[in-house]
Parts: structure tokens; C-alpha cells; sequence
């Protein structure tokens, strides 16, 4: 088997794990609490962690759902990144391990891989222009910096809403899949 196809497996497999341990987090939350926070503390150096800023997986009659932790009010939410749960309408729920940006952003990197051979040979070691990846990682950007210029004064009070965050960390992760794959095909394959 050829290097790059093997490095392409690498880098799916990664991927597939990272995106399979968010998913689960919650799960194994809702069964033994304590044994969750070891998947939270795994993600925390990557990922803030503010219930404000996540999604939870919510139960409800034997039925699960995604939904935001707590209502995007648009005001900033300080020091609850060490909450797990959240409850809505007498229904618990577990967040995810990372923020919903985060997750977005890695989901859209294993879906930008899934595509990848599609649009490119997995071979190819030639990134394209820069000016694409700029464009896609710029709404992320200018999300983040208009939090912070609120946050410290210098713009009227703004929070982003979960919607907006997943569509730029998704923007960002599918980016950032179609430009790690050429790179890891330079750095590694011998093909």
C-alpha cells in the first residue's frame, strides 16, 4: 500500500476517534458522572469548555437530542466552564466536551477528509492558493475578535449564538482538512 494512502488512513482514523470521544462524552456522563469528567479533563487544554458556548445532549423519554446548554441570550457568561450539565424544562443534559464551535470544527475536519478524495488525489502534495483557506477561516476570526473587543470594552456587549459559532468553526474545520492533508503528504508520504 502506498504511503499517502496510509497516511490518509492515519489522519482518518484520528479523526474518527477525536470526533467518536466527543460524541460519547455525554453519553458515558448520563451513566457515571465521575468517570466523564476523565473524557472533559482529555479535551479541556483544547477547549475552554463554557456551558454558555456548548451544546448538550439532552434525555427525554428514552430519546436523546442536541440542543444549546443554556438560551443564547447574547451576554457573556463568565466562569462556567467546570458545569457539565445543564437542565432545560425538567430535561437533563450533558454537554460536549468542547464548545460547539469545536465541535463543528472537528466534525467538519472528518467530513472534509471523507470528501477530500473526492475533490483531490490523495497523493497530491501541492496545497492550494492561501487565499482560500484565509477566506474560510476568516468569519472565525472576525467572530472571535468582536467577542473579545466587547468583552474588554472597546465594542457595545456582543456574544455570538451557537449557530454562529458552528458555522465558522465548520467553515474553518472543512478548511483545515482540505490544507493538513496536502501538508501531511509533503512532511511524510514517499510516494
Amino acid at each position: 500500500m502506498k504511503s499517502s494512502r496510509i497516511l490518509y488512513i492515519i489522519y482518518m482514523a484520528i479523526m474518527l476517534l477525536v470526533v467518536g470521544l466527543i460524541a460519547i462524552t455525554p453519553l458515558i456522563a448520563f451513566q457515571d458522572e465521575a468517570t466523564s469528567e476523565i473524557f472533559y479533563k482529555l479535551f479541556s487544554p483544547a477547549c475552554h469548555q463554557k456551558l454558555s458556548r456548548s451544546l448538550c445532549l439532552f434525555q427525554n423519554e428514552n430519546a436523546y437530542f442536541i440542543s444549546d446548554c443554556t438560551p443564547q441570550t447574547g451576554v457573556f457568561v463568565p466562569n462556567d466552564s467546570s458545569i457539565l450539565s445543564s437542565e432545560t424544562d425538567g430535561t437533563k443534559g450533558y454537554k460536549f466536551p468542547v464548545c460547539s464551535r469545536d465541535v463543528a470544527l472537528y466534525f467538519a475536519m472528518l467530513l472534509g477528509g471523507a470528501v477530500y478524495p473526492f475533490i483531490r488525489k490523495i497523493e497530491e502534495k501541492q496545497m492550494l492558493p492561501a487565499i482560500y483557506f484565509i477566506a474560510a477561516i476568516s468569519p472565525i476570526a472576525l467572530d472571535g475578535i468582536v467577542q473579545l473587543a466587547s468583552i474588554i470594552g472597546i465594542l457595545p456587549p456582543y456574544e455570538s449564538t451557537n449557530l454562529i459559532r458552528m458555522v465558522t468553526g465548520g467553515l474553518a474545520g472543512f478548511a483545515a482538512a482540505i490544507y493538513i492533508i496536502p501538508i501531511i503528504m509533503s512532511l511524510f508520504s514517499r510516494d
